[in-house]
């Protein structure tokens, strides 16, 4: 390639801009709930810009009215999967709820599926199991999470050490959970709630 050229393709990528899309054109929301579906039932591997928007009934041209490139559109759907399946563990663990029934509010995400997704949170394993920078990405919100889980039992009254060993048991075992495929009815895991409450906390709340 040219010098000529070079500096023509670099202006060319500078100066991309989105103009407004025809009416029928899905949305930016549409095509990170596309590549959410593909994710979840196939892998990364199968999140294309073709594959989707034959899904979403346009052409590739369809998608550009939205995203610059499959990278900006996979930047957009590590976000949603970091809102979706963290943003409300949070607001639970941060409530001013007293910590037992944050516990179980954390419980009813995780049994119910309002506001977590395993299937999700699975399929974003995976795909960090391929890529470093999203590996790195899912090692920070892990991290966010622990923290939250931590603070939730030192207002229990367990010290930092016990906080955090606590907070690795109750966490990794909802990863280990999902992760082995555990097959039990909604019904049998809540019958398990108080059960596991009162372990962690070793009675110290009544």
């Amino acid at each position: 390639m040219t010098k000529g050229a070079a500096q023509t393709k670099a202006t060319a990528r500078r100066s991309w801009v989105r103009t407004p899309p025809p009416e029928q054109t899905p949305s930016t929301e549409d095509w990170v709930r596309l590549a959410r579906e593909v994710l979840i039932s196939e892998g990364i591997v199968a999140v294309k810009i073709d594959r989707l928007a034959k899904l979403a009934g346009v052409t590739r041209g369809g998608f550009y009215w939205r995203f610059q490139s499959r990278d900006e559109l996979l930047d957009a759907l590590i976000a949603d999967w970091r809102d979706r399946n963290t943003t409300p563990m949070l607001q639970v663990l941060r409530s001013d709820a007293s910590p037992k029934e944050r516990m179980r509010g954390l419980a009813e995400l995780y049994i119910e599926g309002r506001g977590f997704s395993e299937a999700y949170d699975s399929a974003v394993r995976a795909w960090a199991a391929l890529s470093p920078p999203i590996a790195e990405i899912v090692r920070a919100v892990d991290g966010i999470r622990l923290e939250a889980l931590e603070a939730l039992f030192r207002d229990v009254g367990f010290d930092a050490d016990e906080a955090m060993i606590r907070a690795r048991i109750t966490y990794f075992h909802q990863v280990g959970y999902y992760a082995i495929g555990m097959q039990e009815s909604a019904e049998e895991r809540w019958k398990l709630v108080d059960r596991y409450t009162d372990v962690l906390f070793s009675n110290l709340l009544k």
